[in-house]
């Protein structure tokens, strides 16, 4: 029987996912680093790079490194902007509707409320018709001028399936430990 095992950067980019689970962030951000410079040559290496660097941005949230967050969006969003009129397709709306989202999400964390209806306006712009129910309700929240705690913020993000490393999404049986002697940073 030939079975189909999965490439190592996924392999080792699932074992990120189980460290973030556990609370160890920084190990995870090794995991994924590694991941994104492995993928590169890959086929469909778009996708997992967008995949690994959600999941990255996700780490360097629960570490509070908003402002990193912020930047790496940013620096996303330049790099996108122009690929605009020759993508037009959903999963590049999305991507691209998601990272203004994030930045949204970030500025709120970081008090800076007229940052953050903008981000998250011009995230439902991107988005067009597609769903973005965490946007649309931070949006509002901001817009009636109701206080947004950070827990407020985390109940909503859970709520609405903000973040893509949960337990249900993670496969520990394929995960492998990254060795010691790899560090991409």
């Amino acid at each position: 029987m030939n079975e189909h095992k999965p490439n190592l950067h996924l392999q080792i980019a699932e074992n990120g996912k189980v460290l973030a689970l556990r609370g160890d962030h920084k190990e995870a951000l090794r995991h994924y680093k590694e991941a994104m410079r492995m993928c590169q040559t890959a086929d469909n290496s778009e996708v997992f790079l967008q995949h690994y660097s959600l999941c990255a941005m996700e780490s360097l949230e629960m570490m509070e490194a908003h402002e990193e967050i912020i930047t790496f969006c940013e620096k996303s969003i330049d790099f996108l902007t122009p690929k605009k009129a020759e993508r037009t397709d959903d999963w590049f709306r999305k991507n691209l509707a998601s990272l203004w989202e994030r930045k949204g999400i970030q500025c709120i964390y970081l008090d800076d409320k007229e940052e953050a209806i903008e981000a998250l306006d011009s995230a439902l712009k991107e988005a067009k018709n597609l769903s973005m129910p965490l946007s649309t309700e931070l949006l509002n929240w901001l817009r009636r001028g109701y206080a947004i705690t950070h827990q407020k913020v985390r109940d909503l993000q859970i709520k609405h399936h903000y973040f893509t490393v949960r337990k249900e999404n993670v496969n520990e049986k394929i995960a492998v430990q990254l060795p010691e002697m790899i560090n991409p940073f």
